[in-house]
């Protein structure tokens, strides 16, 4: 009995000391996955947050410059360029504008790309007299769409957002000169400066505009070609910056949507990206890894004081795997409306043209939905109001669309709505109705009275059209719906009257 009862303790104290090790192991690995997934989480929340703020600060100045193309002050000064009166009268518009808006500067140019008049007339570097021809925002606008740059000014030296739309002669297409807003970055880099965390944001070529660590500015992410640098020394986008590369040490993917990397400093970071399809930006969001080498310390510890809890271990494991299950899940839906997110979307829908591409569906089409005067829901009834109205947008969107239609919410109130199609006019059908469902809500409380409508453009994609340029396709015609008066929609292969309505 004795020996039998050594012997088993010896099988005991045996299995300990195999098993002790093993799950030091496994302890540390798991606290430092946990401790990352939440790190994940957080960075991904933050990421959306400081997206949704970038992408909610210029848009407001973009609303700004279609409002400004229409007035009075403007339009004379297109047709008089050489009275006197009317360019006093211009700028004094413009500056009184300025002073309420608090943009960088704003100017109007004519066709040539002079400028006529703008709110910094009265300043020593006043853009009064001086020509930006050679701005891609210019010659975009002057062909009559909307153009959006960031550059570093030619006049004053400092960064920039750059909104320019053209201004058109009543009756025609024919744009007589551009409204432009420099916006200013400076805020926006200074809020991000303050965080605990890191933000970057770039361009279409992986050049660092933005940036919390000033360091970091006018780095470039990926190495450029030439063909890259010629075109941007050509436009003076960033004057004679250097544009060397960001200091990246190494980089390893973390999960499906994150990497950590380590910069030549030696600080490691987490971090996860998105695309502002909006401006064809990337942002970056970057968390310092410090705190998971504290949680691996107590990990080691605890593992030490419970080594006997190997029950833990294994609801620990279930738990984080429901967990990342969940994660995976938030990345997919929109938490407010339940439609599927940006993120999400860009999958699916490059997806849906390799397989429209192979012959094996249609086509599909790309629905941009905008609900009317939104901001006045908000500003008259609160944000918890404007949250119930989106819940219910979403909903007619979901019941009046078909099966394998993807239904997102792009931002804000701004909805989109990938559509198979197999006739020519079956988007339009599928818009008209929810354009009719949103019509007919129906709201409880404090909104009981409300009415809304939508607004909407609808683009068909075309053989080996780029994602981005269907979504702008679609996006300038939902700005044709809204500047046409809102409620309704403009499709850009159906042309039967009945069906823009």
């Amino acid at each position: 009995m004795f020996l039998k009862a050594r012997f088993r303790y010896l099988q005991i104290f045996l299995v300990f000391l195999v098993l002790t090790p093993l799950l030091f192991w496994v302890s540390s690995k798991l606290s430092r996955q946990h401790a990352m997934t939440e790190l994940a989480s957080e960075t991904e929340e933050e990421l959306m947050l400081f997206a949704r703020k970038l992408e909610d600060y210029l848009t407001g100045f973009d609303y700004l410059s279609s409002a400004i193309v229409t007035s009075r002050e403007i339009t004379s000064l297109l047709g008089k360029p050489l009275d006197q009166s009317t360019i006093k009268t211009a700028n004094s518009y413009l500056s009184s504008l300025n002073e309420q808006v608090h943009a960088s500067a704003i100017y109007v140019m004519d066709r040539e790309g002079n400028t006529l008049a703008a709110s910094n007339w009265q300043l020593e570097k006043s853009f009064v007299g001086k020509n930006y021809g050679f701005r891609p925002y210019f010659k975009t606008a002057m062909n009559g769409a909307v153009g959006r740059d960031v550059a570093v000014g030619a006049t004053s030296g400092k960064l920039g957002y750059y909104i320019a739309r053209p201004v058109f002669d009543t009756g025609s297409d024919k744009a007589l000169g551009v409204v432009v807003i420099k916006v200013s970055l400076e805020e926006l880099r200074l809020s991000f400066s303050d965080l605990s965390l890191s933000v970057l944001v770039a361009d279409q070529d992986g050049v660092i505009f933005l940036a919390s660590e000033e360091l970091w500015q006018f780095k470039t992410l990926r190495p450029l070609t030439t063909t890259q640098i010629s075109r941007i020394q050509k436009i003076r986008r960033y004057a004679n910056e250097p544009l060397t590369l960001w200091p990246l040490k190494r980089e390893t993917y973390w999960d499906e949507f994150s990497k950590t990397l380590v910069l030549n400093d030696g600080q490691e970071y987490l971090t996860q990206g998105t695309m502002l399809l909006s401006f064809g930006w990337e942002m970056h969001v970057l968390k310092p890894t410090n705190d998971v080498d504290e949680h691996l310390f107590f990990a080691m510890v605890a593992s030490g004081l419970f080594a006997a809890l190997a029950l833990l271990t294994v609801i620990m494991l279930m738990q984080r795997r429901d967990y990342l299950q969940d994660l995976r899940e938030a990345a997919i839906h929109d938490f407010l409306t339940g439609l599927y997110t940006r993120r999400y979307m860009q999958g699916a829908a490059l997806a849906q043209i390799g397989r429209i591409n192979r012959g094996h569906v249609d086509s599909i089409a790309a629905a941009m939905i905008d609900i009317d005067h939104f901001k006045a829901v908000n500003d008259q009834y609160g944000h918890r109001a404007g949250d119930q109205v989106l819940k219910e947008v979403g909903r007619a969107i979901i019941t009046e669309i078909r099966r394998g239609d993807i239904p997102v919410r792009y931002g804000g109130e701004e909805f989109l709505v990938i559509i198979n199609t197999h006739q020519s006019c079956d988007a339009s059908r599928t818009v008209r109705r929810i354009l009719k469902s949103i019509r007919n809500l129906h709201f409880r409380g404090s909104i009981r009275s409300l009415h809304i409508t939508a607004s909407a453009g609808i683009a068909h994609y075309t053989k080996d059209e780029e994602l981005e340029d269907l979504l702008n396709r679609a996006d300038e015609l939902l700005y044709r719906a809204k500047q046409d008066g809102r409620d309704r929609f403009y499709d850009d292969e159906c042309n039967k009257p009945e069906e823009q309505q």
